[in-house]
């Protein structure tokens, strides 16, 4: 039996639920970083649940997790708000942990937004048709207000690239452990009351979902269509539900651990940007040469 009776199983449920969009993150890199074309990657097969514990499936994606460090790909991404405002788009993507992001949006005639979050804390968002560079704190609170995803740019970029929001969690065992047809759900309880879920298909990440002491979702992302990069498997569809906004992702061609440059997720405004402060209380600034 395939794994997909489970992956839909949640997918209607979450679209029954209260008015939960999807969400789907993607970052990306600049024309100066070029995708490397790589050949067809292999599907990696999914095995039946039953063959391995919960212990082991959470012991093998510790080790994933400490093997990852980068990322970069292009995408299509799907997105849905929650006003019923819809898009696709190409985007490139570049992804450095713990907390470094770059999205680029872009069309057939060049870039038409270009999102980046550095290991310092600082966002950017550079809107070229209006010349306009957008800076301020990266947090949970400037990515939702943003891109409509509230989460801290650490626990996205490890969304993105397939991994538990909270490693450290994978070695405290869960609360409980449940079976959802093919589906191995662990739980664990999180300080504030609600609750993590990390659910496997295959010894395969599948799920990651949480929610708040009174039930509610937060969020819930699902992955499928693992395959084997350079020896480590990746997904490359993710699915994943916010409040507002729902977005679909298909990595293109993926590459794993490159070493990818800090200066890569700062924007530096030429001259004549408009400069905006999204730091709560700012103002406007002139641009200034970088």
């Amino acid at each position: 039996m395939s794994a997909a009776p489970a992956i839909e199983l949640l997918r209607r449920s979450w679209r029954a639920g209260a008015g939960v969009a999807v969400l789907a993150l993607a970052a990306c890199q600049l024309s100066a970083c070029a995708l490397t074309t790589n050949a067809p990657s292999t599907p990696v097969p999914a095995a039946p649940a039953a063959a391995m514990p919960a212990a082991a499936m959470l012991s093998a994606l510790a080790d994933r997790e400490r093997s990852l460090h980068s990322m970069q790909s292009g995408a299509i991404m799907e997105y849905s708000a929650a006003d019923g405002h819809h898009f696709r788009t190409h985007e490139e993507i570049a992804l450095a942990r713990p907390a470094s992001m770059r999205v680029e949006a872009v069309a057939p005639f060049g870039a038409t937004m270009v999102l980046a979050a550095d290991d310092a804390g600082r966002l950017m968002i550079f809107d070229p048709s209006k010349n306009v560079l957008m800076s301020g704190g990266a947090n949970a609170a400037t990515l939702e207000r943003y891109v409509r995803i509230p989460l801290e740019p650490a626990t996205a970029v490890d969304l993105l690239m397939g991994l538990p929001p909270d490693p450290a969690q994978l070695a405290t065992p869960p609360g409980s452990v449940s079976n959802v047809q093919e589906m191995t759900i662990a739980q664990w309880r999180l300080g504030d009351g609600g609750t993590r879920e990390l659910g496997f298909i295959g010894g395969e990440l599948a799920m990651v979902r949480e929610r708040d002491s009174a039930g509610t979702q937060r969020y819930a992302v699902l992955y499928s269509d693992w395959r084997d990069e350079g020896g480590k498997n990746f997904p490359h569809k993710i699915e994943a539900d916010f409040p507002s906004s729902r977005i679909v992702l298909r990595y293109q061609a993926p590459t794993l651990n490159t070493t990818l440059a800090p200066a890569l997720f700062v924007l530096t405004p030429a001259p004549g940007t408009k400069q905006i402060s999204i730091d709560a209380g700012a103002g406007a600034a002139p641009g200034v040469a970088g």
